[in-house]
């Protein structure tokens, strides 16, 4: 797979999409009739003012290459933007929810400062461009709102059961001594609005050349990405290869810092991932074994069978004592990096004091008792941070999953 050059993720780049902002809004192409109506959604008036001013709005802050292909994606992506804030007030509405000036203040002062910018110089700028700062305003009233209300209908709702809390921490201390990488997303999703998966391939490869165009990659995630990251920038932090899902694990590994991948097609939509950074970790775990074999016909069967029955190093040795052909002994302290592939596939996802799946012998089989884990010098989350990964993950699943119903029951018409 080819790869193109991250070009512009940093501050200096996110000046310049600013700049130059005057000339984008004397040639943006408006529609006629600053006042006329854009779109109706349920009761409320999106006017040809409001569309026109999210245009000029995108066009200053991504930097994107006017051409008359960008230009209609700028404008559909606008417009959905703003019947989905039209509904997500609407619903905040209905549950009495309410956002100071002082609350989208600071939003927008978090805003501006993540791209390394000066708000006054932004406003200026923006004001230069004939783009008001009630639009950037109105963006982020919309987004408290929402992040607010969904907090409050689904949060209480969501539970993280500590065995998966378990299995996620098995599996990130397996991985602790893999890759670590900085990335940043820009999903699209494949909507009916844009064409389905052939729009959402459409919109990847213009986020692709529109970033070797010069055009930031955080302003462009922020516009233009479905993804929850998208407030962000995209960024997603730091992740252990195997955290990412499958597609986009495999494609890291291809990519050198600041590089921005093809389009990685998944069901749903397309992503174009970035690796800002990347770092190889020293941290090795140490895990305390011991072994069970049984010797004879029908071994693996039998140790299946004492897996839920045999449940910690301090009593394995007097359990098994009392069973015929069944041994056990004291594998000691070895490290994971050097442990062969086999045995660490089996041990990496078993929980402390419980047995590995049976690994079969020439006269018997033996499965391993997982006594201790210890990860030294690693990044590994705690549970707590673990948990709240996982709230915020599920979270956003129904934030969508909430405002892609909204969209479906919504009386929507859209002016030509």
């Amino acid at each position: 797979m080819t790869v193109r050059r991250f070009l512009t993720i940093a501050t200096l780049a996110a000046t310049t999409a600013l700049s130059g902002t005057a000339a984008l809004a004397q040639q943006a192409e408006l529609s006629p009739g600053a006042h006329s109506i854009a779109a109706v959604v349920n009761n409320d008036i999106i006017t040809s003012h409001d569309l026109n001013q999210r245009i000029m709005f995108m066009l200053a802050t991504t930097g994107v290459e006017r051409t008359e292909e960008s230009l209609i994606r700028v404008q559909n992506t606008a417009l959905r933007n703003l019947v989905d804030e039209h509904l997500q007030m609407q619903e905040a509405e209905r549950y009495d929810l309410t956002v100071d000036d002082r609350d989208v203040n600071q939003a927008v002062a978090r805003l501006i400062s993540r791209n390394g910018l000066d708000p006054q110089d932004v406003v200026q700028r923006l004001a230069s461009a004939g783009v008001s700062i009630e639009t950037l305003r109105d963006q982020q009233r919309s987004d408290v709102a929402w992040q607010r209300l969904t907090n409050g209908l689904f949060g209480s709702r969501i539970r993280i059961s500590d065995s998966v809390i378990d299995e996620t921490l098995s599996r990130l201390t397996a991985n602790a001594s893999k890759p670590s990488y900085r990335v940043a997303e820009i999903y699209i999703e494949a909507t009916p609005e844009i064409g389905g998966a052939e729009g959402a391939m459409q919109g990847a490869q213009a986020m692709i050349a529109q970033v070797a165009q010069g055009a930031p990659f955080p302003l462009l995630a922020q516009q233009f990405s479905s993804a929850p990251s998208a407030a962000a920038g995209g960024d997603i932090g730091w992740v252990k290869k195997g955290e990412m899902r499958p597609e986009i694990d495999a494609v890291l590994d291809l990519l050198d810092t600041n590089e921005v991948s093809e389009p990685i097609v998944v069901p749903g939509g397309v992503y174009v991932v970035a690796l800002m950074e990347k770092k190889i970790s020293t941290s090795d775990t140490l895990y305390d074994l011991r072994q069970v074999t049984i010797e004879g016909d029908g071994a693996v069967d039998q140790l299946v069978a004492l897996q839920g029955k045999l449940v910690g190093c301090d009593t394995v040795e007097d359990e098994v004592e009392a069973m015929d052909g069944v041994s056990t002994a004291d594998m000691g302290e070895l490290k994971a990096s050097e442990m062969n592939e086999l045995l660490l596939e089996k041990i990496s996802t078993v929980e402390i004091g419980q047995l590995s799946s049976p690994v079969e012998r020439p006269n018997g089989a033996t499965s391993i008792m997982v006594c201790d884990r210890t990860t030294t010098g690693s990044e590994i989350p705690t549970r707590d941070e673990i948990e709240n990964r996982l709230m915020n993950t599920q979270l956003a699943q129904a934030s969508r999953r909430h405002l892609r119903d909204l969209r479906r029951k919504a009386t929507i018409t859209v002016r030509s």
